[in-house]
């Protein structure tokens, strides 16, 4: 393994303003994974409420019970129209695919961060052989990247070397696997962002970035995945679909 090497002379203006770009992209992803949420958790007993009222309209003891149930389908209803429209306002358009070399990619986000780990007192390493026939979306493939390496770099403890590994999968896709000392595998899937029980916040923190992350993966063609390593640390599989 090779030490990441940062850029001689940073181009600073660009990467402030490829940073922010990737900001905003990342923002309008995790809106719509929020609307995506929403709809699932408040969808399923939204249509439970609407056919209990029914059937105790269709049965009812005494007028009264029969306009409370008109009273409670009328609140589901309003209620299903306004997360409708909210759903509707949070959810960002499907961005193009713009393909770009994995080489620019991964190059790109090391320049990005290997400041910060040094920063954090943490190493990181790059190995694996070359890129430069592979191309993936650049865009989502840059935002989960940068997001991983970020959220290594805060978890790691100082003095760890944060290994990121670049192969070929089995089925012909880009693998990339990071190496991660001081993070644990996710308690629960990362397709929800429902948290399991006594789940502290900072791993509220980790597991968002964990699903946010699999979910821009999966728009992309991609996975991701959490399995465990060496005691003490996890390896995070994210897999590229590859573009012409």
């Amino acid at each position: 393994m090779t030490q990441a090497k940062v850029l001689e002379a940073p181009e600073t203006d660009r990467q402030l303003l490829l940073f922010d770009d990737l900001r905003q992209a990342e923002r309008r992803a995790v809106s719509s994974r929020v609307a995506s949420v929403v709809a699932h958790l408040i969808g399923t007993p939204l249509h439970v409420i609407a056919g209990r009222a029914a059937l105790i309209r269709s049965a009812p003891d005494d007028a009264g019970v029969a306009e409370n149930a008109r009273r409670i389908e009328a609140q589901v209803d309003r209620l299903a129209r306004r997360i409708r429209a909210l759903i509707d306002y949070l959810t960002a358009p499907e961005p193009n695919a713009l393909p770009e070399s994995a080489e620019s990619v991964l190059a790109s986000a090391l320049a990005l961060y290997t400041p910060v780990a040094r920063e954090r007192g943490v190493t990181l390493e790059t190995s694996g052989g070359s890129l430069q026939e592979a191309n993936v979306d650049g865009t989502s493939a840059l935002i989960v990247l940068t997001s991983l390496l970020s959220l290594a770099t805060r978890v790691a403890p100082r003095g760890e070397i944060c290994a990121l590994r670049h192969t070929r999968a089995a089925d012909g896709r880009l693998l990339l696997e990071l190496d991660v000392p001081g993070l644990g595998v996710p308690a629960s899937r990362l397709d929800t962002l429902e948290p399991p029980d006594h789940l502290e916040g900072a791993s509220v923190e980790e597991l968002q970035v964990l699903s946010v992350s699999s979910m821009i993966a999966r728009r992309a063609g991609g996975n991701i995945e959490v399995v465990a390593g060496e005691p003490g640390r996890v390896t995070i599989r994210y897999t590229l679909a590859l573009l012409s």
